[in-house]
C-alpha cells in the first residue's frame, strides 16, 4: 500500500493532478487483469500504465512484419523494444531520481487521460464539439495541432497526394521511405515544418523501411533506419548549403556518409529513432506516439482494435479523434457525456514540459535540482515549459496561457517551413519601458521582440552530425522559451556536462545562474535555421549561412557579436554612471543653494527631467541594444539638462564630457 501511494503521489505531480488521477481507469491490479478498466474509485498508477501494454506487446511479436524478416534472415540491424518503462519510467534519468526520492516519476514523458488501449471509451470527435463551438473549432482545424497525425490521403500539401513522389526538385526524396506504401501506413506523422514520420498498418513508429521489396508483399529486406523525410535536410540543407556552412565550421557533413549513424541512402531522409543499418527501436505508438502525435479509436474492446491491425483502412474507419483535438485536453465527451467533472484533464505541459534529472546538476545547485530534456547537443522539441520553468517569467506566474491562445496555435498559413503561433498577448503588453525604445530602432525595426529573445534553438530530430550550439545551428525548429539573454564573449546557454569536452555526443544542459538560465548571443544573433520565420523574414539576420545583409555583418562567432553589442552598452553605462554621480552632487547643492525659488524650481525640472530620462533607460534595461542611436541620444540629452542644472546653481562652464 505504501508504495502504491508513492506512486500516486509520483504520478500527481508529474503527470497531472491528483484530483484528476482518482478518475483515470485503472489500479495497477486492475490493469493486468482488464487492460488498464477501471472499478468506480480505483486510482491508476504508473506501473499500470506500464503493465497495460503487455497484450499490445504480446500480439505484435506474434504479428508485425519485423519479426517475420528476422525469422527469414532478412533484417538488417538490431531492434531494440522501446516500451512504457522505458519512456515513462527510466528516460530523463527518472531512474536515478526514483532512487533519490523512493518513488517512480514519469520525468520526461507523460500520458493523456485516457490511452489507445482504453476501451471502450466515451471519446464523440472534435467535430461534434464544433457544433456547439464554431470560433473555437474554426481556429483548431487549421493550426498544426488538428495536422500532426493525417491519414495518407489527407496530405493535401503533396503533388497529387502521391506519398511516394519525388519532392523538392529531387530523384529520391519522397514522405515515405523506400519499400513503404500508403496502404501500409495507418497514418503520416508531422507537418511541413520540420518532418514526416509514418505509423505503420499495426501502430508501430516506422523506424525502418524496406529495400529491394515491399512490405506489403514481406519481400526484400527491412532495414534500420533511413525512416523519415526531414523538411529541413532535403529542401533547405542542401549540398550547397552544407558546403557554405562547412566554410565556417569545420567538420560539418558536405556527403551522405558524414551524417553517421542519422545518414540513408537518400539525402534528406533521415534515420530516427533509428542508427542506420545498425538497430532500430520497435516501439508501438502506444509507449510514445500517442503522448503527443495522439488518436482515439471508437472500438468498444482491445480484441476488437487487435483485430484491425494491420488493416489501416479498418483503423482509419474506427478513429473518431486525432491530433490535439478538443477532447485531449477537455476530457472525452466533455461535458456531453457528463466528463469526469469539470475543468482540463490535461494541458500543454502534457507535451510541452519535458523535464530530465541529472545527479551532477542536482548536487551542485538542490533548489533547482531538474533541467530541460536533451537527447544531444541541443534542447529536445517539447521542452518550451521546462525552459520557461526555470524563468522569471514562470516565477512570476507566467504560464503558455498567458500568451498563448491554445485554439490557435498556428496563425500562419500551416504550410509554411515555420509556425507563428496565435497570442493573445504580445511582449510589448507588459514590457512596455523596452517597447518605447525598441520603437525608436532604425536598424532591427522590423523585427520582433521574439526576433532576439525567443530564437528557434529546440532540435525535433536530435541529428548530432548537424548540431554545432557554438555556431548558433543547425538542427534547430522550434523557439526557445528562455527570454533573458546573456551579453558575454564566451559564456553558452548549452554546455556539455561537466569534464567533457565540446565535441561531447551526448546530451548537453542548459546552462543556469541562480537557477535561471539565459540565451547567448550566438543564439540571439547568429544562428543558422530554416524553420524560424523571424531569419525568414528579416534576410536572415546575421547568420553565417543565410544572411543577405553585407558579408562583414555575418557573424560566425560570439566575440564578434559581443564586440558590436559591446560597442552600444558602453557609453550608455558608462553616461548613466556619470549621470548619476551628478545627481548625488547637485541633490546636495540645490537644497542648500539660497537662489530665488523661480530659479530653484527650473532647476529643479531640469534635474527631474534628467533623472526621467535615466530611469527610463534603466527600466529598458537593454543598455542601448534595443535602440542605439536613439538611447545615446538620450544620455546626451540628460547630459546636456544636468549642465545646465549644474551651471545655473555654481555658474561652473559645461562639464567635458
Amino acid at each position: 500500500m505504501k508504495n502504491l501511494v508513492k506512486s500516486i503521489i509520483a504520478l500527481g505531480v508529474f503527470c497531472m493532478p491528483l484530483l484528476l488521477l482518482q478518475s483515470l481507469h485503472a489500479t495497477e491490479k486492475g490493469a493486468r487483469k482488464d487492460h488498464g478498466k477501471a472499478e468506480a474509485g480505483d486510482v491508476r498508477t504508473l506501473e499500470g500504465y506500464v503493465e497495460q501494454e503487455k497484450e499490445f506487446y504480446d500480439f505484435l511479436k506474434k504479428n508485425h512484419p519485423l519479426f517475420k524478416y528476422e525469422k527469414d534472415g532478412r533484417l538488417v540491424g538490431k531492434y531494440q523494444i522501446s516500451d512504457r518503462e522505458e519512456e515513462f519510467v527510466e528516460f530523463g534519468g527518472g531512474k536515478d531520481y526514483a532512487k533519490k526520492v523512493n518513488m517512480q516519476t514519469a520525468m520526461t514523458y507523460r500520458l493523456g487521460m485516457e490511452s489507445i488501449l482504453d476501451l471502450p471509451n466515451k471519446f464523440v470527435g472534435a467535430k461534434k464539439c464544433g457544433e456547439c463551438h464554431p470560433a473555437q473549432y474554426e481556429k483548431w482545424s487549421r493550426s498544426r495541432h488538428a495536422l500532426v497525425v493525417r491519414f495518407p490521403d489527407e496530405m493535401v500539401e503533396l503533388p497529387n497526394k502521391d506519398l511516394n513522389a519525388p519532392l523538392y526538385g529531387t530523384k529520391d526524396l519522397a514522405i515515405l521511405p523506400k519499400g513503404i506504401t500508403p496502404d501500409m501506413v495507418y497514418a503520416i506523422i508531422g507537418t511541413p515544418r520540420t518532418k514526416y514520420g509514418f505509423l505503420d498498418a499495426w501502430l508501430v513508429r516506422g523506424t525502418y523501411h524496406v529495400e529491394d521489396g515491399l512490405l506489403r508483399d514481406l519481400t526484400g529486406r527491412m532495414v534500420a533506419g533511413g525512416n523519415q523525410h526531414s523538411k529541413h535536410w532535403g529542401q533547405s540543407l542542401t549540398p550547397e548549403m552544407a558546403k557554405k556552412i562547412a566554410e565556417f565550421v569545420p567538420g560539418f557533413p558536405t556527403k551522405l556518409a558524414d551524417f553517421g549513424d542519422s545518414s540513408s541512402s537518400v539525402w534528406g531522409m533521415t534515420s530516427y529513432g533509428a542508427k542506420y543499418r545498425k538497430n532500430m527501436l520497435f516501439q508501438p505508438a502506444s509507449s510514445y506516439c500517442e503522448v503527443c502525435h495522439t488518436f482515439k479509436f471508437d472500438f468498444k474492446s482491445q480484441k476488437e482494435l487487435f483485430a484491425a491491425l494491420g488493416k489501416p483502412e479498418e483503423l482509419r474507419k474506427h478513429t473518431i479523434n486525432k491530433g490535439i483535438s478538443c477532447e485531449e485536453c477537455h476530457g472525452a465527451g466533455a461535458h456531453l457525456v457528463g466528463a469526469r467533472g469539470a475543468g482540463m484533464p490535461s494541458n500543454c505541459e502534457r507535451c510541452h514540459q519535458r523535464f530530465a534529472y541529472n545527479e551532477d546538476e542536482a548536487q551542485k545547485d538542490p533548489k533547482h535540482q531538474l533541467s530541460s530534456y536533451f537527447k544531444s547537443a541541443c534542447p529536445s522539441c517539447g521542452t518550451e515549459g521546462s525552459q520557461a520553468y526555470f524563468s522569471e517569467h514562470y516565477q512570476k506566474g507566467m504560464r503558455c496561457g498567458t500568451c498563448h491562445d491554445p485554439h490557435e496555435v498556428t496563425e500562419n498559413d500551416w504550410r509554411d517551413s515555420y509556425t507563428v503561433p496565435g497570442l493573445k498577448k504580445q511582449c510589448q503588453d507588459c514590457h512596455s519601458a523596452q517597447s518605447e525604445f525598441f520603437k525608436n530602432n532604425s536598424a532591427h525595426s522590423t523585427h520582433k521582440c521574439a526576433s532576439c529573445h525567443m530564437p528557434v534553438m529546440m532540435s525535433c530530430e536530435n541529428f548530432a552530425t548537424i548540431q554545432f550550439p557554438d555556431k548558433g545551428g543547425f538542427d534547430n525548429t522550434r523557439a526557445a522559451h528562455i527570454w533573458k539573454i546573456n551579453v558575454s564573449p564566451d559564456e553558452k546557454t548549452l554546455n556539455p556536462p561537466e569534464g567533457k569536452g565540446r565535441d561531447f555526443r551526448g546530451p548537453w544542459r542548459l546552462t543556469k545562474r541562480d537557477g535561471k538560465p539565459a540565451i547567448d548571443l550566438m543564439w540571439s544573433c547568429g544562428r543558422t535555421s530554416f524553420s524560424d520565420g523571424n531569419l525568414l523574414n528579416n534576410g536572415g539576420c546575421h547568420s553565417g549561412a543565410q544572411s543577405q545583409l553585407p558579408k562583414q555583418l555575418h557573424f560566425t562567432d560570439q566575440k564578434q557579436i559581443f564586440e558590436v553589442v559591446d560597442a552600444w552598452q558602453k557609453p550608455v553605462k558608462k553616461g548613466i554612471k556619470g549621470l548619476q554621480e551628478n545627481f548625488t552632487k547637485l541633490d546636495p547643492l540645490l537644497a542648500s543653494s539660497r537662489k530665488a525659488q523661480a530659479d530653484k524650481a527650473q532647476i529643479q525640472v531640469m534635474i527631474n527631467q534628467a533623472k526621467d530620462i535615466v530611469s527610463a533607460i534603466e527600466k529598458d534595461g537593454s543598455w542601448g541594444v534595443h535602440a542605439p542611436e536613439y538611447t545615446l541620444k538620450k544620455v546626451k540629452e540628460a547630459e546636456i539638462l544636468v549642465d545646465g542644472a549644474n551651471a545655473a546653481l555654481t555658474g561652473a562652464n559645461v562639464t567635458k564630457r
